[in-house]
């Protein structure tokens, strides 16, 4: 009797175990498939899957510290096949820490650009991400910079420099990057995904430029340096749109042009997240970028008309 009191039959806890087992399982799975989707949201917006540690998404997701986990159980055999699959084409690498290729190609830099100031974003023509992995030997500087010379000392010897603080340069990369910009599309209105050919996250920049403006922390010759190239402090006073709509139309249609011409001499392939065309222009991302509107439900009809036409299986990231 004391038995079937406490197991109530021998069935209701055990149905309540499994369903509070179920309802977790489902709420995690639930958790990653939306990381999953920030770092796709990630590839789509900077052409690459090497998200730093640290990097943290507008909405405050630690989706650098989420691809490093990603990363640990994948070496350690624990990360189910099904997700290390979906990672593996969102364009993740397993392993951003190899030595020979880091110190090589961080030389390589160096003797062809003469300065150690790698890109953010800045990957070698055989797709390691150096940019990445400069980043990450500051960051081993920051928590212990005694032990980060230790386990480096070739880039000691290259004179590497280990801590970045020099804002007033980023200002004139900036600034320059804009008013080139301005030189050759006739308006200082810069997409938010926009990046030079350098890499350098204009749009970003000049979106922050405007959040300094908001706030007052922007110098008045800062001010006045940007209005003479001619800045749009508040986008909803912008003036001219159909000009400004009209010169988006016609990017899509040159970023079309391009991956369709590109799709036809690699026997029909579609350009991953990190592919460029011969040009350098980045053609993946582009493609990517499209890719994540249609799932967000904010790609025009129109222009998805035209995707299928030229590229009839661009909505496969294969």
């Amino acid at each position: 009797m004391a038995r079937s009191a406490m197991t109530g039959g021998g069935t209701e806890p055990c149905a309540s175990i499994r369903l509070c087992d179920t309802v977790t399982m489902g709420l995690l799975e639930e958790r990653w498939n939306e990381s999953c989707s920030a770092l796709e949201l990630y590839v789509a917006s900077w052409g690459h899957a090497d998200v730093p540690r640290s990097f943290v998404t507008p909405d405050g997701h630690r989706l650098g510290a989420w691809l490093h986990r990603q990363r640990t159980l994948a070496h350690q055999g624990q990360l189910p096949a099904g997700r290390r699959a979906r990672l593996h084409q969102a364009g993740v690498s397993w392993s951003l820490s190899d030595r020979a290729a880091g110190l090589n190609a961080y030389l390589q830099f160096m003797e062809t650009e003469g300065h150690g100031r790698v890109p953010h974003t800045h990957q070698t023509p055989d797709g390691f991400p150096l940019g990445t992995w400069v980043q990450s030997r500051r960051a081993q500087w920051v928590r212990d910079p005694a032990h980060a010379r230790r386990l480096w000392p070739e880039l000691d010897k290259a004179g590497f420099t280990w801590e970045i603080r020099n804002r007033d340069e980023q200002w004139h990369t900036g600034l320059e990057a804009l008013r080139l910009y301005r030189r050759d599309r006739g308006d200082a209105l810069v997409p938010h995904w926009y990046r030079t050919a350098e890499s350098f996250p204009l749009g970003k920049w000049v979106d922050s430029r405007r959040v300094d403006y908001r706030r007052g922390t922007l110098s008045q010759d800062r001010i006045a340096s940007l209005d003479d190239i001619g800045m749009i402090w508040f986008l909803r006073n912008t003036p001219d749109p159909t000009t400004r709509r009209a010169r988006e139309e016609a990017h899509f249609a040159a970023m079309l042009t391009r991956t369709r011409l590109w799709s036809a001499s690699h026997d029909g392939a579609l350009p991953h997240a990190r592919e460029l065309d011969e040009d350098t222009i980045a053609i993946g991302r582009w493609l990517g970028r499209q890719r994540h509107l249609l799932r967000t439900g904010t790609l025009s009809p129109t222009r998805m008309q035209q995707l299928n036409i030229a590229l009839p299986l661009w909505t496969d990231p294969r």
